[in-house]
């Protein structure tokens, strides 16, 4: 896997991006932060990182509208997403989990996080999608 990959968090959570923004780059990864969607979604196309950490509750563009989003838009359909949230239920009135479900490739995290399984998972997607590119 290279080295130096850029990894977009979104999230609204300054506890959490704190905790994102000290084990990513101990990891090797290069580190941008947006604190909700619509500057989520302006980063992501500006700099198209090789990953989003996507905190599914949001304020504005919810974490599901985002994907959906990012997804229809060539300069950013690609990247891999992993989702993190606070709820498991998630947002059942955005239709979460169908995109969930039905977009085999997410994988989703329960805050507080347990950093070796997320650094795991995102070395995985990585490297999953280096082999695509």
């Amino acid at each position: 896997m290279k080295k130096n990959r850029t990894i977009l968090v979104i999230d609204d959570d300054p506890s959490m991006v704190k905790v994102l923004e000290k084990w990513l780059p101990v990891a090797g990864h290069k580190v941008f932060v947006a604190p909700d969607g619509e500057k989520g979604l302006e980063v992501a196309v500006e700099i198209q990182p090789d990953m989003i950490i996507l905190d599914l509750m949001l304020p504005g563009i919810g974490g599901v509208n985002l994907t959906k989003r990012l997804k229809s838009m060539e300069r950013t359909e690609k990247i891999p997403i992993i989702f993190i949230t606070a709820c498991m239920g998630v947002e059942k009135d955005e239709g979460d989990e169908e995109i969930i479900i039905d977009r085999k490739s997410y994988s989703i995290f329960a805050k507080p996080l347990h950093n070796a399984k997320l650094l795991s998972e995102i070395r995985k997607e990585l490297n999953r999608n280096e082999h695509q590119a």
